[in-house]
C-alpha cells in the first residue's frame, strides 16, 4: 500500500517498507496520512472514504471497514454505474454522488444511519434502490437526499413487511413504485 503525506503544502510519498521519497523522515504525529486503493482516497484507517476519482466507471462496492463517505466523495463521478454501499458505512456525507449521472443502481445495508443533504442529487440515471434491512432508514425532510432523481421511474426495494413505512416516510414516500422483496 502506498500513503501519501502532506505537510506544510509539501507531498511526501511512503511505501509499507517506509521508505520516502525524498529521504525526509517526520514524525507521525506532524503529518496528516491518507492511504489509497484502487485509486480510491481513504484516510489512513481506511474507515473514512475521501475521494474518488471522477475518471471512475463501472460498479464500485465500498470496503468493509470504511464507516463513513465523505462530503462530495463521489461527486462527478459520471461513470459510476452501480453503487454497494457496505454493511459497515454508518454515513454517507453532504452531496457525497452529486451528478453521478450514470449510477443507475445503489445497494444499500441497514447500518447506515445518516445521509447528508443532496447525497444523491442529481442522479439522472437512477433507476433502482435496494434497502437491506428491516429498518427504514430515516431521512430529515429538509435534506433534499434525492433531488432532481426522477422518482416516477426509480424503484424502491425494501425488506418485507416496511412498504407501508417507506410510504410514509420523508422523502421516501416521493417514489412512486415502492416494492417488497425478500430478494436481494
Amino acid at each position: 500500500m502506498i500513503t501519501t503525506t502532506f505537510l506544510e503544502n509539501k507531498s511526501y510519498i511512503e511505501d509499507d517498507n517506509n521508505s520516502m521519497n525524498n529521504n525526509n523522515r517526520l514524525e507521525k504525529n506532524n503529518r496528516l496520512e491518507f492511504s489509497g486503493f484502487e485509486t480510491v482516497l481513504f484516510n489512513k484507517q481506511l474507515t473514512n472514504l475521501i475521494h474518488c476519482p471522477i475518471i471512475a466507471k463501472g460498479r464500485y462496492t465500498v470496503p468493509l471497514t470504511v464507516d463513513t463517505i465523505g462530503i462530495e466523495s463521489f461527486s462527478q463521478c459520471k461513470g459510476i454505474t452501480s453503487i454497494q454501499i457496505s454493511e459497515s458505512v454508518k454515513r454517507i456525507g453532504y452531496m457525497a454522488f452529486e451528478n453521478c449521472s450514470s449510477l443507475a443502481s445503489i445497494i444499500m445495508s441497514g447500518a447506515v444511519e445518516e445521509i447528508g443533504y443532496r447525497a444523491f442529487t442529481e442522479c439522472t440515471g437512477l433507476n433502482s434502490i435496494y434497502l437491506l434491512s428491516e429498518k427504514i432508514i430515516k431521512l430529515k425532510t429538509d435534506s433534499q437526499v434525492f433531488h432532481k432523481v426522477d422518482k416516477t421511474a426509480c424503484v424502491l426495494y425494501v425488506a418485507m413487511g416496511t412498504k407501508s413505512e417507506y410510504q410514509q416516510a420523508p422523502q421516501w414516500k416521493e417514489f412512486q413504485n415502492i416494492v417488497e422483496t425478500d430478494k436481494f
